[in-house]
């Protein structure tokens, strides 16, 4: 969800706590880790170890990078009018269009005044066909010799956005870890709580192509055991895309320590009608739920179960 106003957001740039560090290759764009975003920052910032961006702590100045999905661009371009800007405190001295590494982008750059010191300002809306950002450069102007606007410009114009994010930095995100994953390979990853793993070198088109491990982590849950049978029900029966759903079996387990709801099932995809077998495991604990839901063609299922349970074992809460 975006925030109701942007540049707000922006100026709230030292309460931004996310721990996303960021590994560095000189001369290079570096990107925060799991960002689409990247650049070359000016001498001598650093990539935050405490939110997305980039900053000199001894002088107080800071990059933030803030990725904007393409149905918000529209209303975040409106944010950045000389008006709205004006409102939110910020005295605008400069605007240019600019071409980038694949994409355009609108540099504004200005004054404003925050916590009652004075900041040099640069804001970038930058946007490709998939990826738009919003980054803010903040400099206090006691450090203003350190960094030039032809500096600052010059690492705004190195700006680069990759479609796509290692699925490896996207692992660090999630409030998960694993021990082993018994040859089960991550491939998609949705909101830093939600893990797919497959069986196969190739991402599955559908349910029924090869076996298929969700991993989801939600807060809350029942705290009273004796309501989380219909809880994990009720989940189970959210399930899409099967058809002739047949529990089999449902019980609750004891692993590591905490309370593990399990379902077995028998179904058929709802496209194909081919045979399938589904598992849902639900681990309770510290005020959250970590959720496992298993599938695949009954004709594999002896040879995949073993691997989701091996998974679900070795899934543990991040330190």
């Amino acid at each position: 969800m975006m925030p109701r106003s942007i540049f707000a957001y922006i100026a709230a740039l030292p309460a931004v706590v996310t721990a996303l560090p960021a590994t560095v290759r000189a001369a290079d764009p570096v990107y925060p880790l799991a960002s689409h975003v990247g650049l070359v920052a000016p001498s001598p910032m650093q990539p935050s170890q405490t939110f997305r961006g980039f900053e000199d702590k001894e002088a107080g100045a800071q990059i933030l990078i803030l990725e904007v999905p393409p149905k918000a661009f529209p209303d975040v371009e409106k944010q950045m009018s000389v008006e709205a800007l004006k409102k939110q405190g910020m005295t605008e001295e400069k605007r240019e269009p600019l071409t980038l590494k694949g994409g355009k982008g609108t540099l504004i750059v200005g004054q404003q005044v925050a916590d009652n010191k004075k900041v040099r300002k640069w804001l970038l809306l930058a946007s490709t066909n998939e990826v738009g950002a919003l980054i803010a450069v903040q400099v206090p102007d006691a450090a203003k010799s350190k960094y030039s606007d032809n500096n600052v410009r010059a690492a705004l114009m190195s700006t680069t956005m990759r479609a796509t994010v290692p699925i490896d930095e996207q692992l660090t995100l999630l409030p998960i870890t694993f021990d082993k994953t018994s040859a089960l390979r991550p491939f998609r990853i949705i909101g830093n709580s939600t893990v797919f793993l497959t069986d196969g070198a190739n991402d599955p088109p559908d349910v029924a192509a090869q076996p298929l491990l969700i991993i989801s982590v939600a807060q809350g849950g029942p705290e009273q055991a004796s309501d989380r049978n219909n809880f994990a029900n009720n989940l189970f029966s959210s399930l899409n895309d099967f058809k002739e759903i047949r529990i089999t079996g449902a019980e609750m387990l004891r692993l590591d320590n905490q309370q593990t709801h399990e379902i077995q099932a028998t179904a058929k995809d709802a496209k194909t009608s081919t045979p399938l077998q589904l598992v849902q495991w639900i681990r309770f604990g510290n005020g959250a739920f970590i959720r496992f839901v298993g599938i695949a063609r009954a004709d594999v299922w002896k040879q995949a179960f073993p691997k989701f349970r091996e998974v679900r074992d070795a899934t543990k809460p991040r330190g």
